[in-house]
């Protein structure tokens, strides 16, 4: 006869628990552990890019080197990957803006996670618990780093979302250029009692009021990312009917229209538009 005492109840528990996390993941998974994604490499690059008609902008930062950092696509609940290179003389990071991520994740330098030197590099890897839209940018030298370009846009997707008939990714953001088209003094002590340094330059995805095709009597779902460290926006849309889907990853608990809706920086805004 097999007396059942605490020790054994806990140590069968325990056997049991066991036996029923493995099994659970080979189901769930196929294997006994999920698949790391192929890794997204980031690397960060020093360029020259066309942000005013008057020519070419130098020292403009950015991933990769075929202009404005790449919109990421994630999947809501499903693994991502990325490798920060740096290649720039600064050491920087990569901060998930909006997203919960590991703390050992989070691109906050010495809290966090040691400075990425230059030509070094670090692997991030979580996988997002929620969907939305969201950005991410350096936690080093910020005004100088996000300054000069190091802001891109994050698309977390759920593949329970309605369908659209066209998407469209704004990055919008200031830029302190000059009459010459070079970059200026990224703050002036003497606004700091104010509201902030503004920029000088507006732009959308980099560019002067850029223009995107959408079926005519479509729905079209407009992503918005306010990556600047200073300006706040208005909102208006003119010709077509718009309504608040999301703010900051967020869905709205009722929709409504954007005008007159101010965001500001780090902010982000979903539409629906037909």
């Amino acid at each position: 006869m097999t007396v059942l005492t605490r020790r054994r109840l806990l140590k069968t528990a325990a056997i049991a628990g066991a036996g029923g996390v493995g099994l659970s993941a080979m189901g769930r998974l196929g294997g006994w552990a999920a698949a790391t994604p192929e890794p997204v490499v980031l690397q960060t690059a020093k360029i020259q890019a066309k942000l005013m008609d008057i020519g070419q902008t130098r020292d403009v930062l950015t991933y990769g080197n075929a202009g404005m950092p790449p919109v990421l696509r994630m999947k809501k609940g499903q693994p991502f990957a990325a490798r920060l290179v740096n290649a720039i003389d600064d050491p920087t990071t990569i901060h998930w803006h909006g997203i919960r991520v590991p703390n050992k994740m989070d691109g906050v330098p010495f809290l966090v996670q040691p400075y990425v030197y230059t030509g070094d590099h670090f692997d991030y890897a979580f996988t997002p618990p929620d969907a939305g839209t969201f950005w991410y940018h350096p936690h080093c030298n910020t005004l100088e780093q996000m300054g000069h370009g190091l802001t891109g846009v994050i698309v977390v997707e759920n593949p329970n979302d309605p369908k659209f008939d066209a998407e469209i990714v704004l990055n919008l953001r200031d830029w302190r250029l000059g009459d010459d088209g070079q970059f200026i003094d990224q703050f002036r002590p003497r606004d700091a009692a104010r509201t902030g340094t503004y920029g000088t330059v507006r732009t959308a995805n980099w560019l002067d009021q850029p223009q995107y095709d959408a079926p005519a009597g479509g729905l079209a779902r407009l992503r918005v990312a306010i990556t600047d460290v200073t300006r706040i926006y208005a909102f208006h849309v003119d010709g077509a009917k718009a309504t608040v889907m999301a703010l900051d990853g967020n869905p709205v608990p009722e929709r409504f229209s954007p005008d007159a809706l101010l965001l500001g920086p780090g902010q982000r805004m979903e539409l629906a538009i037909r």
